[in-house]
């Protein structure tokens, strides 16, 4: 009599790791060690690129990488700066408004708002939110100051001239590095999908000139996918 479990355990599918690595680094520390073996086997081959052309190829990868990491780590100090910044920002114009309001009074304080470069957010009067619109607001801000006669106010010309170029600064570092970065990530991964494509050839032409023990020649040039 044949038992059924009512409560068969589920099967799993195994994973399966490929001979490539995914990660950027995993793929740089296995096609280095590939270039390296290569040096040792003259005799595995590939008619369109060579092992000094490969070798140069995985030291330009190495390079860009590193530099991709390195530019985009300075991106969190300016992130962070703005952060504050905005904080300050959004407490001060306060006072802003509460000099419209004693010059001009409560109901036609805000008839000037516009002009600081304030406008309606989520229901209350704030500096615009997107970056490059606050941006612009300031430069409104800064203008508007001296019009209505708040140049010499605590919260004057001098206090907001300072922040405006602050704010400028930091933006423009951030995007900067944004920019960088972006071009650093193009030019890594156009070497990735190049590596990729050598690393690919070589494993076949291996599994065909090692047909019986092709698993065992993959580690020793350097494809031990128990490390990534």
């Amino acid at each position: 009599m044949t038992v059924i479990d009512p409560n068969p355990a589920e099967k799993k599918t195994p994973t399966t790791v490929p001979n490539i690595p995914v990660a950027d680094i995993d793929l740089m520390d296995v096609a280095k060690l590939v270039s390296k073996y290569w040096t040792n086997v003259p005799q595995i081959t590939l008619i369109w690129v060579t092992q000094p052309n490969f070798d140069i190829l995985v030291n330009n990868y190495s390079s860009t990488l590193m530099l991709r990491k390195t530019t985009g780590s300075g991106r969190s100090e300016f992130t962070q700066k703005l952060k504050l910044l905005d904080i300050t920002i959004n407490t001060d114009i306060e006072n802003i408004k509460r000099y419209l309001v004693e010059k001009y009074g409560k109901k036609s304080a805000p008839s000037y708002y516009a002009q600081f470069g304030i406008v309606k957010v989520n229901k209350k009067y704030k500096l615009p939110y997107d970056r490059d619109e606050r941006k612009a607001a300031l430069a409104l801000l800064v203008t508007a100051l001296p019009v209505h006669g708040f140049e010499n106010n605590t919260f004057g010309l001098t206090y907001w001239t300072d922040t405006q170029t602050k704010y400028e600064s930091f933006l423009s570092n951030a995007e900067a590095i944004d920019g960088s970065v972006s071009d650093k990530v193009g030019a890594k991964n156009l070497l990735k999908k190049q590596i990729k494509k050598v690393l690919n050839s070589l494993i076949k032409v291996i599994q065909g000139n090692y047909p019986d023990d092709y698993k065992n020649v993959l580690r020793t040039w350097g494809f031990q996918k128990e490390k990534y």
